[in-house]
């Protein structure tokens, strides 16, 4: 099970040990609710069991582990009902972050960010889930409210996992589609258009309320549909 995973060596190894679980949740290598053995992860990560606790414990924060008395920690396995409030919450997040930005950015730092979409990679589904988290992290480091950017990177790694556990037969068009809409979204904001930012997300999330639970729902009871 635990073969992909790699050796870490950092000072602050509890994020490190985080961003690694993330990555092996979304790769598949530990599935909805895979119980998280501390002590074979801190042995194939070269670390003690401390920072591997710390981690899930943050997980467990972030929605993405469950924790169980006397039994650890274990992979969430999302319903469709938390995918649905997670595109319902979607536009609310969105819309505090193009407040954020006319308030406190210019359209440089807009046009800036615009121009660091052409670096989410389109060859796979994995390398477009994960350069597209990393365009998000970069994009709120610009974000002068930090309780805010918080809250929208939590919404953005649960986007990360959901997507890697909904297996769909047009990837293409679905990287397409949140290319063009992060296209649309920054050219908003960097020509100050405030009302048209908001308004693309909110149709982004309707689209995707539409689109993405009952692939959920199927991927994961296959007597549905």
């Amino acid at each position: 099970m635990y073969k992909d995973v790699i050796q870490l060596k950092s000072p602050n190894l509890s994020e490190m040990v985080r961003d690694e679980l993330i990555r092996l949740i979304t790769q598949g290598v530990l599935k909805p609710g895979t119980r998280l053995n501390e002590v074979h992860l801190a042995a194939k990560l070269g670390i003690s069991r401390g920072p591997v606790r710390e981690a899930a414990r943050e997980l467990e924060g972030l929605g993405l582990t469950t924790s169980r008395p006397r039994q650890g920690f274990y992979v969430a396995d999302f319903t469709d009902a938390e995918i649905v409030e997670l595109y319902e919450v979607s536009p609310w997040i969105h819309q505090a972050l193009v407040y954020d930005f006319m308030t406190y950015s210019n359209a440089e730092t807009c046009r800036a960010i615009l121009r660091d979409v052409d670096r989410i990679q389109t060859g796979s589904i994995p390398a477009f889930s994960e350069t597209l988290l990393q365009f998000r992290q970069r994009m709120l480091d610009h974000v002068h409210n930090r309780y805010l950017a918080e809250h929208a990177l939590s919404l953005f790694r649960r986007f990360y996992i959901v997507a890697a556990l909904v297996r769909a037969e047009d990837g293409a068009r679905r990287m397409k589609r949140i290319i063009e809409t992060q296209y649309f979204f920054w050219a908003a904001l960097a020509e100050h258009d405030q009302i048209k930012a908001i308004e693309i997300m909110q149709a982004d999330s309707r689209y995707w309320l539409q689109d993405i639970p009952p692939r959920f729902s199927h991927a994961q009871d296959p007597q549905k549909g």
